[in-house]
């Protein structure tokens, strides 16, 4: 597996999970209401670090959204 070059700043769970290197570790940390840089869709998102960062891929070979 490897890891993208480029990485959204924020992500939501479903794409974690889906694109995440791992799922959140047993620790606590903070999400937030704002647009997936993924999916598009206005959830509670947190840093892409949290799942380990995305695989390559995650992008569909677009540009990140903003």
């Amino acid at each position: 597996m490897r890891l993208a070059q480029e990485q959204p700043n924020d992500v939501c769970s479903e794409c974690g999970i889906a694109w995440g290197a791992h799922r959140p570790k047993h620790h606590e940390y903070r999400i937030w209401i704002d647009r997936c840089d993924v999916c598009g869709d206005m959830r509670a998102v947190s840093d892409a670090s949290e799942y380990g960062y995305l695989k390559e891929g995650w992008d569909g070979g677009k540009e990140v959204v903003c």
